[in-house]
């Protein structure tokens, strides 16, 4: 069955017409992918391509008798308490650095857990105490959308274009199917306990001159740029910010694309590995902050 709207929210409204409720269970790093297999909990297989992130309760499929919502999945978390606007500032600036999903509440913020971040966060000074519990509403700074180089006579640069044919190749995983509103599933998307991040909070700009011609742009109260090679900086003002690249991989290229590896994951055009590097360039470049 394909899945193209969301109809209604179970959470938000009620429904008085007797059908049954039936969960499709999701990770929370897969509510914004624009295209993913899922099997309900009663077996039913679904193409799911709705077009915007989805929520918990969300209804995505009706038949006479039942009604197919989302089920966002708990998680283990990192909660970090704060108690003033300058202790927020700063938090969103050092977790900005690191590439993370962020969900920004009052008095606190919430990062999915992993063990580098728990210690970092607790080396410059916060408390965080490793929570189970559900991440949506998190931010989504779309910061590495337009990663790579400029393609002359066109507004695009290589990571755009690299997004949409990977697009189009999801395109394809719903062919003829899609007009008669089902889809053959064999495999599921993602496995149980697969990491993710990709989107992140950035409170700086500046660009990285990078081998492969990469351009970060970012959101900070400041601008400096890096060039990579003798290693130059220059700052406005002084502070810590260290860039250890691991590799290059040479092997990397537009006929040769580099192919994720278990643990491994893409999140708006940025690869990341368990070990906290991520690559801008397709997976040409890593680089951790």
């Amino acid at each position: 069955m394909i899945a193209k709207e969301i109809t209604g929210n179970i959470i938000s409204q009620q429904y008085g017409d007797g059908k049954l409720n039936v969960p499709i269970a999701f990770e929370w790093f897969e509510t914004d992918k624009k295209r993913m297999r899922k099997v309900a909990e009663d077996g039913t297989e679904f193409g799911i391509m709705v077009g915007r992130t989805i929520k918990d309760g969300d209804v995505l499929a009706e038949t006479e008798d039942k009604r197919y919502f989302a089920r966002i999945k708990t998680a283990q978390l990192i909660e970090i308490p704060v108690s003033s606007m300058k202790e927020m500032g700063r938090l969103c600036f050092e977790l900005g650095n690191r590439h993370l999903s962020l969900k920004v509440e009052n008095d606190r913020v919430l990062v999915p857990y992993d063990h580098p971040t728990m210690e970092y966060t607790k080396k410059i000074g916060y408390e965080p105490h490793i929570i189970e519990g559900g991440f949506d509403g998190f931010l989504i700074v779309k910061a590495h959308a337009g990663t790579g180089t400029i393609i002359p006579g066109t507004n695009k640069t290589t990571g755009d274009v690299a997004e949409e044919e990977q697009e189009a190749e999801a395109d394809k995983e719903f062919p003829a199917e899609k007009a008669a509103g089902h889809l053959d599933v064999h495999a599921h998307d993602a496995g149980e306990g697969e990491p993710a991040e990709g989107h992140h909070c950035h409170c700086h700009e500046h660009g990285h001159n990078e081998p492969s011609g990469a351009t970060e742009h970012h959101c900070h109260c400041h601008d400096h740029d890096h060039e990579h090679g003798e290693h130059t900086h220059e700052h406005e003002h002084t502070h810590e910010h260290h860039h250890d690249h691991a590799h290059t991989d040479e092997t990397v290229d537009a006929d040769h694309p580099y192919v994720l590896k278990p643990g491994e994951y893409e999140m708006n055009g940025v690869l990341h590995r368990p070990d906290g590097s991520h690559s801008h360039d397709g997976g040409r470049t890593w680089h951790t902050h």
